[in-house]
């Protein structure tokens, strides 16, 4: 039986989009491709994989490419849609069904073709890939926006994951807890295609927006996946932030964040906590740097609604920047009030400031935070780099989220001599 991954994919190839202030914008300026990474998770056996091409409102597939080299047990298959897989038609802009005999994780870079130079900076995103048991017929978006701070904007993909046509609402809270009713978009999406919401063509939405929004599939059954991708104007290397993250099926009481920062090398981290149940809800948001506790607690976040925390702004943590910079990184625990839900996204971007190089400004990342309950002792990355173009280069965070210590051994599947064992973990 066939393992099939679904995940959203943005890929625009060859099209140049302008922005115009005050008008309707679309999708950001530039010129937008995509990367898949996968990485077959069993150990002994190899995966065959195909990947289907939905063109956005099309539920026939563009292309349908049946990879002739399978993937090693354990190992990783890199695609870049100008040039991999062979036939992604020019100007293709819609998402992605894959398709393999063994589980997969896989990766979605969202990039732009840009130069790295000053006139022309990188722009890139990741996002993980939905498995079909991810996607649900509600989803929920902690962070989207409209010309925040005249230059911060998003769009939400949406991809139908069921073989009929679905109507689709996406309705929107302001970050006061307000319902935005004359902000709702419908849609009918295609079977297997998607639907990107533009919050810049959302006349119903002020400039200057943020919030939440929540994404249903009207039938109540079919499953959805969804990515959001926000992004600063980048108009110049300081603005080139791009992030993206997927969209949430459900909440939980509780949730672990393995990395946040603070006035760390210029960078600093900030949280987008939306409240997915029926009722006002509060989280206590527990800190650890460098092996001290921080404890934050918020005031009531109506239903629907997301709180947002930028870590230099939390007084709590003011002592962290007495740390000594290279300390000034570390994890937070999310509990929601007793019987309450959320779910949380963990921004990280680089604005610049007193002696940062000026190669780290506009650089930015966001991911899901971790529900308790999915926490496990074998954890999978799709694609890791060093020094790839002789430009990339990634990391990864690992917690301990429990209260005793433990160690963990890392695993590069292309480069062994870098196996590393026994790496400490320290409790919480």
């Amino acid at each position: 039986m066939k393992t099939v991954r679904i995940f959203s994919l943005i890929a625009i190839l060859a099209l140049v989009f302008a922005l115009v202030p005050g008008a309707s914008a679309g999708a950001p300026a530039g010129n937008w491709v995509s990367g898949i990474a996968c990485q077959n998770l069993s150990a002994t056996e190899q995966a065959t994989i195909t990947l289907y091409f939905y063109q956005e409102g099309s539920s026939t597939p563009a292309l349908s490419y049946n990879d002739p080299t399978p993937i090693p047990p354990g190992g990783s298959r890199n695609y870049y849609t100008p040039s991999s897989p062979p036939g992604v038609p020019e100007g293709f802009l819609g998402s992605v069904v894959v398709a393999s005999d063994q589980p997969l994780a896989c990766n979605v870079n969202t990039q732009t073709t840009g130069t790295g130079s000053s006139s022309d900076p990188y722009r890139m995103a990741t996002s993980a890939g939905f498995a079909d048991t991810q996607t649900a017929p509600t989803m929920f978006a902690p962070q989207v926006m409209k010309n925040l701070a005249g230059t911060w904007s998003s769009y939400i993909a949406v991809q139908n994951t069921s073989n009929a046509d679905v109507p689709v609402t996406v309705s929107y809270t302001d970050r006061n807890g307000n319902s935005l009713p004359a902000a709702t978009e419908t849609a009918t999406i295609k079977a297997q295609s998607n639907k990107v919401f533009y919050q810049t063509d959302n006349t119903n939405l002020v400039n200057g927006f943020v919030g939440a929004a929540t994404i249903d599939a009207d039938d109540g059954v079919s499953g959805l996946a969804v990515t959001v991708n926000f992004y600063n104007s980048g108009a110049s290397p300081d603005t080139a932030q791009f992030q993206s993250y997927n969209g949430f099926g459900g909440g939980a009481n509780k949730l672990f964040v393995p990395r946040i920062v603070r006035n760390y090398y210029g960078y600093n981290g900030g949280l987008s906590i939306q409240n997915v149940g029926d009722t006002s809800a509060t989280v206590t948001v527990t800190f650890n740097f460098a092996g001290n506790t921080y404890t934050y607690n918020s005031g009531s976040i109506a239903p629907g609604a997301a709180l947002a925390l930028y870590a230099p702004n939390i007084t709590e943590l003011n002592p962290v920047d007495a740390l000594n910079v290279t300390q000034r990184f570390g994890s937070a625990v999310i509990q929601a009030s007793s019987g309450d839900s959320v779910v949380a996204i963990v921004n990280e971007d680089n604005r610049g400031g007193s002696g940062v190089p000026a190669e780290r400004i506009g650089q930015g990342s966001t991911y899901n935070a971790i529900p308790d309950g999915s926490q496990t002792d074998t954890v999978f990355f799709a694609q890791v780099t060093r020094k790839a173009g002789i430009v990339f280069s990634g990391g990864f965070q690992v917690a301990n989220s429990t209260g005793t210590a433990g160690t963990c051994d890392i695993s590069y599947n292309a480069d062994t001599g870098a196996n590393e064992s026994g790496v400490p973990l320290p409790a919480n």
